[in-house]
């Protein structure tokens, strides 16, 4: 007699959410989506855990009964998804059969870009991996908030990556989406400032660090670490120019009123 095997479950929570079960898509209520997300990024956890971050405004006997409800019709609308046979009465996990699309990429980005063959590959997974758009719960929000910061890490070793293998314009493109991710990230800008002096395009580098110096006093009112302020001050004196921004000494090339004294300080 063959043995019956457990139906196979994926669930994709990048741009969007969705439930497969055998390849089928599932029509799921998004009470039940909610438990099946939270289990999902936060892994095994207590039902009173559970409970208090999925009905947080709701009183403990409230949110217990919502929780009960929801694992009732999980359980019974998609059997097999709740491992319920290693996990107690106090406590509620996925299977851990289910394959969940965030846990695989998070997998392959914790391998060096340069022990992968399938670069382009990656880069189109971080291109367009959002962590479910549309969702606002502040549980969620901090969830993106982390994705976004493996993201843009990401972002930076495949840059730096074609980096090293003289691809400058490979670069330029990964460090793009990781400023747009996080524009105060100053590796990334690192990243794009040494792509285009590779390139010898001392402008657009002088460019970029104006403006990333700039955005920062603005922001958060200090400047940009001493090295890089260095990189760029060996950039002008390799170049041999006296005014290597729009005509301007490299003391006045801010817009905003200020000199770069405190810049010619740290480069010293």
């Amino acid at each position: 007699m063959a043995t019956r095997q457990e139906p196979e479950w994926s669930l994709s929570l990048l741009n969007g959410w969705t439930l497969t079960r055998a390849g089928k898509r599932q029509k799921v209520a998004h009470r039940q989506q909610r438990l099946i997300t939270a289990l999902a990024l936060l892994g095994e956890r207590p039902r009173s855990f559970l409970a208090g971050l999925l009905w947080p405004e709701s009183s403990e006997a409230q949110a217990s009964v919502g929780l009960r409800v929801s694992i009732w019709h999980v359980s019974h609308e998609l059997p097999g998804l709740l491992d319920q046979e290693e996990t107690g009465d106090d406590s509620v996990r996925l299977s851990p059969e289910v394959r969940i699309d965030i846990a695989d990429l998070e997998r392959e980005l914790r391998i060096p870009a340069s022990d992968r063959p399938d670069v382009y590959l990656r880069w189109e997974r971080l291109r367009k991996a959002e962590l479910l758009p549309g969702w606002y719960e502040d549980w969620i929000l901090a969830e993106q908030d982390r994705f976004r910061t493996m993201r843009t890490a990401a972002l930076d070793s495949l840059a730096e990556y074609h980096l090293r293998q003289g691809n400058a314009e490979g670069t330029k493109a990964a460090t793009a989406l990781a400023i747009a991710l996080e524009p105060f990230r100053e590796s990334s800008h690192r990243l794009l400032i040494q792509a285009h002096l590779a390139t010898g395009d001392l402008v657009s580098a002088l460019d970029i660090y104006r403006g990333f110096t700039v955005g920062l006093r603005r922001e958060f009112g200090v400047d940009p670490s001493p090295s890089l302020a260095r990189l760029i001050h060996h950039a002008v004196g390799a170049s041999g120019r006296q005014h290597p921004f729009g005509g301007l000494p490299f003391s006045q090339m801010y817009s905003d009123g200020h000199t770069l004294a405190t810049d010619r300080r740290l480069m010293e």
